[in-house]
Protein backbone atom coordinates (compact mmCIF):
# COMPACT_ATOMS: atom_id res chain seq x y z
CA UNK A 1 0.00 0.00 0.00
CA UNK A 2 0.78 3.64 -0.79
CA UNK A 3 -0.09 5.76 2.57
CA UNK A 4 -0.31 9.60 2.64
CA UNK A 5 0.28 11.11 6.41
CA UNK A 6 -0.69 13.86 6.69
CA UNK A 7 -0.16 16.65 9.92
CA UNK A 8 0.49 20.17 11.04
CA UNK A 9 3.66 19.13 12.98
CA UNK A 10 6.20 17.00 12.30
CA UNK A 11 10.07 16.57 13.38
CA UNK A 12 12.06 18.54 14.10
CA UNK A 13 9.05 19.96 16.60
CA UNK A 14 8.84 16.96 18.98
CA UNK A 15 5.22 16.08 20.51
CA UNK A 16 3.19 13.09 21.10
CA UNK A 17 1.80 13.47 17.58
CA UNK A 18 5.36 13.72 15.68
CA UNK A 19 6.52 10.42 17.82
CA UNK A 20 3.04 8.27 16.94
CA UNK A 21 3.47 9.45 13.09
CA UNK A 22 7.36 8.21 13.31
CA UNK A 23 6.55 5.36 14.78
CA UNK A 24 3.71 4.50 12.92
CA UNK A 25 5.46 5.26 9.64
CA UNK A 26 8.39 3.12 10.63
CA UNK A 27 6.28 0.15 11.57
CA UNK A 28 3.73 0.04 8.19
CA UNK A 29 7.60 0.50 6.30
CA UNK A 30 8.76 -2.21 7.99
CA UNK A 31 5.64 -4.40 6.64
CA UNK A 32 6.29 -3.68 3.10
CA UNK A 33 4.34 -0.19 2.52
CA UNK A 34 5.49 3.19 1.62
CA UNK A 35 4.75 5.81 3.39
CA UNK A 36 4.81 9.50 2.48
CA UNK A 37 4.80 12.51 5.47
CA UNK A 38 3.10 16.05 4.44
CA UNK A 39 3.89 18.44 7.04
CA UNK A 40 4.99 22.10 7.84
CA UNK A 41 8.77 23.50 6.81
CA UNK A 42 10.86 24.80 9.84
CA UNK A 43 13.41 26.59 9.60
CA UNK A 44 15.90 23.84 10.85
CA UNK A 45 14.58 20.84 8.74
CA UNK A 46 16.32 19.54 6.00
CA UNK A 47 15.04 17.69 2.90
CA UNK A 48 14.06 13.88 3.72
CA UNK A 49 12.89 11.31 1.93
CA UNK A 50 9.56 10.70 1.70
CA UNK A 51 8.55 13.65 3.46
CA UNK A 52 6.76 16.79 1.44
CA UNK A 53 7.21 20.23 3.25
CA UNK A 54 4.53 22.93 3.13
CA UNK A 55 5.21 26.17 3.29
CA UNK A 56 4.51 27.22 7.20
CA UNK A 57 4.08 30.47 9.33
CA UNK A 58 4.95 31.05 13.10
CA UNK A 59 2.48 31.08 15.86
CA UNK A 60 3.01 34.08 18.64
CA UNK A 61 1.88 31.74 21.71
CA UNK A 62 3.15 28.69 21.11
CA UNK A 63 6.86 28.84 19.98
CA UNK A 64 8.41 26.27 17.93
CA UNK A 65 4.81 25.28 16.45
CA UNK A 66 4.16 26.54 12.84
CA UNK A 67 1.09 26.41 11.06
CA UNK A 68 1.26 25.08 7.62
CA UNK A 69 0.32 26.98 4.64
CA UNK A 70 -1.85 23.75 2.93
CA UNK A 71 -0.56 24.77 -0.33
CA UNK A 72 2.13 23.31 -3.00
CA UNK A 73 2.08 24.18 -6.73
CA UNK A 74 1.15 20.63 -8.68
CA UNK A 75 -0.20 19.17 -5.11
CA UNK A 76 -3.09 17.15 -6.40
CA UNK A 77 -0.42 16.18 -9.43
CA UNK A 78 2.26 15.40 -7.20
CA UNK A 79 -0.27 13.22 -4.96
CA UNK A 80 -1.72 11.42 -7.87
CA UNK A 81 1.94 10.86 -9.29
CA UNK A 82 2.71 8.78 -5.72
CA UNK A 83 -0.41 6.85 -6.70
CA UNK A 84 -2.20 6.65 -3.02
CA UNK A 85 -4.32 4.34 -1.72
CA UNK A 86 -4.75 6.07 1.49
CA UNK A 87 -5.03 9.28 3.11
CA UNK A 88 -4.06 9.82 6.65
CA UNK A 89 -4.84 13.08 8.87
CA UNK A 90 -3.23 13.35 11.97
CA UNK A 91 -5.01 16.89 12.45
CA UNK A 92 -9.35 18.02 11.27
CA UNK A 93 -7.95 21.00 11.06
CA UNK A 94 -5.75 22.85 8.43
CA UNK A 95 -4.29 19.87 6.88
CA UNK A 96 -7.10 17.40 7.30
CA UNK A 97 -9.24 19.78 5.09
CA UNK A 98 -6.61 19.56 3.05
CA UNK A 99 -6.58 16.11 2.99
CA UNK A 100 -10.94 15.59 3.37
CA UNK A 101 -10.97 17.83 -0.55
CA UNK A 102 -7.72 15.58 -1.58
CA UNK A 103 -9.51 12.02 -0.48
CA UNK A 104 -12.62 13.49 -2.06
CA UNK A 105 -11.63 14.59 -5.15
CA UNK A 106 -9.09 11.24 -5.45
CA UNK A 107 -11.71 9.24 -4.55
CA UNK A 108 -9.79 7.87 -1.71
CA UNK A 109 -10.01 6.39 1.86
CA UNK A 110 -9.71 9.24 4.44
CA UNK A 111 -8.67 8.00 8.34
CA UNK A 112 -8.10 10.35 10.80
CA UNK A 113 -6.25 10.03 14.06
CA UNK A 114 -7.86 11.60 16.73
CA UNK A 115 -4.77 12.23 18.77
CA UNK A 116 -6.09 14.68 21.44
CA UNK A 117 -8.87 16.56 22.91
CA UNK A 118 -8.05 19.48 20.43
CA UNK A 119 -10.72 22.13 23.07
CA UNK A 120 -8.05 21.82 25.78
CA UNK A 121 -5.56 23.52 23.94
CA UNK A 122 -7.64 27.27 23.19
CA UNK A 123 -5.55 28.37 25.82
CA UNK A 124 -3.21 29.02 23.32
CA UNK A 125 -5.50 31.41 21.43
CA UNK A 126 -4.98 34.92 22.33
CA UNK A 127 -8.35 36.08 22.43
CA UNK A 128 -12.12 34.84 23.10
CA UNK A 129 -11.17 31.50 24.11
CA UNK A 130 -15.06 29.97 24.92
CA UNK A 131 -15.98 30.64 21.20
CA UNK A 132 -12.66 29.16 20.26
CA UNK A 133 -13.84 25.92 22.54
CA UNK A 134 -17.12 25.49 21.12
CA UNK A 135 -15.93 26.06 17.64
CA UNK A 136 -12.91 23.52 17.94
CA UNK A 137 -15.50 21.22 19.56
CA UNK A 138 -18.11 21.17 16.53
CA UNK A 139 -15.35 21.35 13.44
CA UNK A 140 -13.86 18.35 15.43
CA UNK A 141 -16.93 16.32 15.24
CA UNK A 142 -17.93 17.41 12.18
CA UNK A 143 -14.55 16.60 10.38
CA UNK A 144 -14.93 12.91 11.93
CA UNK A 145 -18.44 12.40 10.20
CA UNK A 146 -16.71 13.47 6.57
CA UNK A 147 -14.08 9.97 7.28
CA UNK A 148 -14.14 6.71 6.73
CA UNK A 149 -12.52 5.45 9.48
CA UNK A 150 -11.38 7.45 13.04
CA UNK A 151 -8.35 5.83 14.83
CA UNK A 152 -9.09 6.73 19.01
CA UNK A 153 -6.45 6.05 21.02
CA UNK A 154 -7.53 4.48 23.82
CA UNK A 155 -11.55 3.00 24.57
CA UNK A 156 -12.01 6.13 26.69
CA UNK A 157 -11.69 8.29 23.42
CA UNK A 158 -13.72 5.71 21.42
CA UNK A 159 -16.98 5.91 23.80
CA UNK A 160 -16.67 10.01 24.12
CA UNK A 161 -16.76 9.92 20.71
CA UNK A 162 -19.83 7.69 20.12
CA UNK A 163 -21.56 9.76 23.05
CA UNK A 164 -21.11 12.88 21.00
CA UNK A 165 -23.16 11.37 18.07
CA UNK A 166 -20.07 10.18 16.04
CA UNK A 167 -21.44 7.43 13.92
CA UNK A 168 -18.45 7.25 11.74
CA UNK A 169 -16.68 3.61 12.21
CA UNK A 170 -13.96 3.81 15.22
CA UNK A 171 -11.20 1.79 15.34
CA UNK A 172 -8.65 1.54 18.85
CA UNK A 173 -5.33 1.51 18.30
CA UNK A 174 -2.85 2.94 20.96
CA UNK A 175 0.31 3.94 18.99
CA UNK A 176 2.56 1.71 21.21
CA UNK A 177 5.58 1.34 22.23
CA UNK A 178 9.10 0.49 20.54
CA UNK A 179 10.24 -1.99 22.51
CA UNK A 180 13.81 -2.56 20.95
CA UNK A 181 15.32 0.85 22.08
CA UNK A 182 14.92 0.41 25.34
CA UNK A 183 16.84 -2.76 25.15
CA UNK A 184 19.96 -0.71 24.26
CA UNK A 185 19.48 1.90 26.52
CA UNK A 186 21.77 2.37 29.68
CA UNK A 187 20.81 2.33 33.29
CA UNK A 188 23.69 3.66 34.47
CA UNK A 189 24.33 7.18 32.39
CA UNK A 190 21.91 9.10 34.38
CA UNK A 191 22.82 9.22 37.54
CA UNK A 192 26.05 9.29 35.99
CA UNK A 193 25.43 12.46 34.39
CA UNK A 194 24.13 14.04 37.04
CA UNK A 195 26.20 12.80 39.68
CA UNK A 196 23.61 11.11 41.87
CA UNK A 197 24.33 9.27 45.22
CA UNK A 198 23.11 5.45 45.25
CA UNK A 199 20.64 6.26 47.66
CA UNK A 200 18.98 9.50 45.05
CA UNK A 201 15.69 8.57 44.53
CA UNK A 202 14.60 10.06 41.01
CA UNK A 203 11.24 10.92 39.86
CA UNK A 204 10.73 11.81 36.00
CA UNK A 205 8.59 13.38 33.59
CA UNK A 206 8.93 13.50 30.22
CA UNK A 207 6.84 15.70 28.45
CA UNK A 208 5.51 19.73 26.75
CA UNK A 209 5.94 22.09 29.58
CA UNK A 210 2.97 23.88 28.80
CA UNK A 211 0.03 24.64 31.17
CA UNK A 212 -2.18 21.95 29.56
CA UNK A 213 0.20 19.23 31.42
CA UNK A 214 -0.45 20.44 35.01
CA UNK A 215 3.17 21.43 36.27
CA UNK A 216 2.52 23.90 38.52
CA UNK A 217 0.69 21.03 40.66
CA UNK A 218 3.29 18.74 40.16
CA UNK A 219 5.74 20.86 41.33
CA UNK A 220 4.05 22.10 44.74
CA UNK A 221 3.70 17.82 45.13
CA UNK A 222 7.52 17.47 44.99
CA UNK A 223 8.28 20.55 46.65
CA UNK A 224 6.17 19.39 49.81
CA UNK A 225 7.87 15.77 49.70
CA UNK A 226 11.20 17.59 49.56
CA UNK A 227 11.11 19.06 52.30
CA UNK A 228 10.82 15.62 54.53
CA UNK A 229 13.41 13.80 51.75
CA UNK A 230 17.00 15.38 51.04
CA UNK A 231 17.52 12.22 48.64
CA UNK A 232 14.46 13.20 46.49
CA UNK A 233 15.29 14.88 43.17
CA UNK A 234 12.88 15.80 39.86
CA UNK A 235 13.75 15.91 36.16
CA UNK A 236 11.60 16.98 33.70
CA UNK A 237 12.58 16.41 30.20
CA UNK A 238 11.31 18.37 27.56
CA UNK A 239 10.70 22.04 26.29
CA UNK A 240 7.52 24.20 26.28
CA UNK A 241 6.04 27.46 25.97
CA UNK A 242 6.01 27.85 29.72
CA UNK A 243 8.94 26.46 30.43
CA UNK A 244 10.85 29.77 32.09
CA UNK A 245 7.03 30.28 34.24
CA UNK A 246 7.98 27.00 35.81
CA UNK A 247 12.00 27.92 35.92
CA UNK A 248 10.96 31.06 38.25
CA UNK A 249 8.96 28.93 40.55
CA UNK A 250 11.70 26.67 41.23
CA UNK A 251 14.41 29.10 41.40
CA UNK A 252 12.05 31.54 44.23
CA UNK A 253 11.90 28.27 46.18
CA UNK A 254 15.53 27.49 46.22
CA UNK A 255 15.33 24.25 44.72
CA UNK A 256 16.95 24.39 41.35
CA UNK A 257 19.59 21.90 42.30
CA UNK A 258 16.70 19.34 42.97
CA UNK A 259 13.96 20.04 40.57
CA UNK A 260 16.04 20.13 36.87
CA UNK A 261 15.50 20.74 33.74
CA UNK A 262 17.22 19.01 30.43
CA UNK A 263 15.42 21.09 28.27
CA UNK A 264 14.77 19.15 25.06
CA UNK A 265 16.12 15.77 24.42
CA UNK A 266 16.18 13.28 21.54
CA UNK A 267 13.86 11.01 21.35
CA UNK A 268 16.74 8.03 21.62
CA UNK A 269 18.59 9.82 24.31
CA UNK A 270 15.14 9.95 26.33
CA UNK A 271 15.54 6.00 26.54
CA UNK A 272 18.43 7.08 28.53
CA UNK A 273 16.23 8.95 31.21
CA UNK A 274 13.57 6.75 31.40
CA UNK A 275 16.29 3.30 32.16
CA UNK A 276 18.01 5.34 35.02
CA UNK A 277 14.65 6.91 36.92
CA UNK A 278 13.16 5.01 39.84
CA UNK A 279 9.46 6.90 39.56
CA UNK A 280 7.51 8.53 36.41
CA UNK A 281 5.46 11.06 37.39
CA UNK A 282 2.27 12.22 35.15
CA UNK A 283 0.01 14.86 36.72
CA UNK A 284 -2.23 16.00 33.06
CA UNK A 285 -5.76 15.70 33.79
CA UNK A 286 -6.18 16.25 29.52
CA UNK A 287 -4.11 13.16 28.12
CA UNK A 288 -6.43 10.73 25.70
CA UNK A 289 -3.37 8.30 25.77
CA UNK A 290 -0.33 9.54 27.26
CA UNK A 291 2.24 7.65 25.26
CA UNK A 292 5.32 8.45 27.76
CA UNK A 293 3.05 6.61 30.30
CA UNK A 294 3.90 3.26 28.03
CA UNK A 295 7.09 4.40 27.36
CA UNK A 296 8.31 4.68 30.95
CA UNK A 297 6.16 1.21 31.58
CA UNK A 298 9.08 -0.12 29.23
CA UNK A 299 11.67 0.82 30.62
CA UNK A 300 10.06 -0.63 34.46
CA UNK A 301 9.15 2.55 35.97
CA UNK A 302 6.17 2.75 38.02
CA UNK A 303 3.96 5.14 37.48
CA UNK A 304 1.88 7.58 39.39
CA UNK A 305 -0.78 9.27 37.52
CA UNK A 306 -4.02 11.36 37.51
CA UNK A 307 -6.86 8.48 37.09
CA UNK A 308 -8.28 10.60 34.09
CA UNK A 309 -9.39 9.36 30.43
CA UNK A 310 -5.96 8.15 28.89
CA UNK A 311 -3.94 7.05 31.77
CA UNK A 312 -7.07 5.23 33.53
CA UNK A 313 -7.15 3.21 30.29
CA UNK A 314 -3.12 1.97 30.44
CA UNK A 315 -2.73 1.45 33.98
CA UNK A 316 -3.64 -1.11 36.19
CA UNK A 317 -3.72 0.71 39.41
CA UNK A 318 -2.06 -1.13 42.19
CA UNK A 319 -0.72 -3.64 39.78
CA UNK A 320 1.90 -1.72 37.29
CA UNK A 321 1.36 1.73 38.85
CA UNK A 322 -0.55 3.93 40.81
CA UNK A 323 -3.51 6.33 39.92
CA UNK A 324 -4.38 9.33 42.42
CA UNK A 325 -7.59 11.81 42.74
CA UNK A 326 -6.64 15.05 41.33
CA UNK A 327 -5.94 16.67 44.57
CA UNK A 328 -1.93 17.24 46.58
CA UNK A 329 -2.52 14.75 48.77
CA UNK A 330 -3.80 11.86 46.95
CA UNK A 331 -0.81 12.21 44.48
CA UNK A 332 1.69 12.14 48.02
CA UNK A 333 0.30 9.41 49.33
CA UNK A 334 0.64 7.78 45.56
CA UNK A 335 4.21 8.41 45.60
CA UNK A 336 4.89 7.64 49.18
CA UNK A 337 3.90 4.37 48.61
CA UNK A 338 6.25 3.21 45.79
CA UNK A 339 8.68 5.33 47.66
CA UNK A 340 8.50 3.66 51.47
CA UNK A 341 8.24 -0.02 49.77
CA UNK A 342 10.93 -1.22 47.70
CA UNK A 343 9.44 -4.94 47.31
CA UNK A 344 6.05 -3.39 46.31
CA UNK A 345 7.86 -0.71 43.67
CA UNK A 346 9.88 -4.07 42.66
CA UNK A 347 6.31 -5.98 41.68
CA UNK A 348 5.28 -2.94 40.09
CA UNK A 349 8.37 -2.22 38.08
CA UNK A 350 7.95 -6.12 36.54
CA UNK A 351 4.36 -5.90 36.02
CA UNK A 352 4.64 -2.35 34.20
CA UNK A 353 7.09 -4.04 31.69
CA UNK A 354 4.66 -6.75 31.32
CA UNK A 355 1.62 -4.35 30.05
CA UNK A 356 4.61 -2.48 27.42
CA UNK A 357 4.89 -5.91 26.37
CA UNK A 358 1.21 -5.96 25.25
CA UNK A 359 1.19 -3.17 23.70
CA UNK A 360 4.01 -2.70 21.40
CA UNK A 361 4.51 -0.72 18.36
CA UNK A 362 4.55 -3.73 15.87
CA UNK A 363 1.49 -4.94 17.25
CA UNK A 364 -0.45 -1.42 16.92
CA UNK A 365 1.16 -1.51 13.37
CA UNK A 366 -0.48 -4.42 12.39
CA UNK A 367 -3.67 -3.35 13.55
CA UNK A 368 -3.62 -0.41 11.17
CA UNK A 369 -2.54 -2.17 8.51
CA UNK A 370 -5.62 -4.41 9.37
CA UNK A 371 -8.03 -1.57 9.22
CA UNK A 372 -6.81 0.23 5.87
CA UNK A 373 -7.28 -3.22 4.10
CA UNK A 374 -10.78 -3.41 5.33
CA UNK A 375 -11.26 -0.16 4.09
CA UNK A 376 -9.85 -0.82 0.65
CA UNK A 377 -11.91 -4.23 0.33
CA UNK A 378 -14.97 -1.59 1.11
CA UNK A 379 -13.97 0.34 -1.98
CA UNK A 380 -12.85 -2.16 -4.13
CA UNK A 381 -16.41 -3.86 -2.98
CA UNK A 382 -18.30 -0.65 -4.14
CA UNK A 383 -16.44 0.13 -6.91
CA UNK A 384 -17.84 -3.66 -8.23
CA UNK A 385 -21.15 -2.76 -7.09
CA UNK A 386 -21.54 0.41 -9.40
CA UNK A 387 -19.86 -1.69 -12.35
CA UNK A 388 -22.26 -4.36 -12.16
CA UNK A 389 -25.07 -1.84 -11.13
CA UNK A 390 -24.18 -0.26 -14.48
Amino acid sequence: MRIGFFSESYYPYISGVVRSIDLFSRELRNLGHEVYIFAPDYYDSSDEEFVYRFPSVPTPNAPGFRLPIPYLPKLTETIENLELDIIHTHSPFLMGRLSSALAKKLKLPLVFTYHTKYEQYVHYVPFARKTARRVTIKLTRDFCQRCNAVVAPTGYVKKMLESEGITTPIEVIPTGVELDKFRDGSTTWLRRRYRFQEEDEILLFVGRLGEEKNLPFLLEVVRDLMKKNPSLYLLLVGGGPDEKQFRRMVNDWDLEHRIIFTGVVSPHKVVDYYLGADIFVFPSVTETQGLVILEAMAAGLPVVAMNREGPATVIDSGKDGILVQPNKTSFKQGLLQILENPQYRDELRANARTKARSLSSVEMGLRLEKLYRKLLGHQDAQKETTRSQG
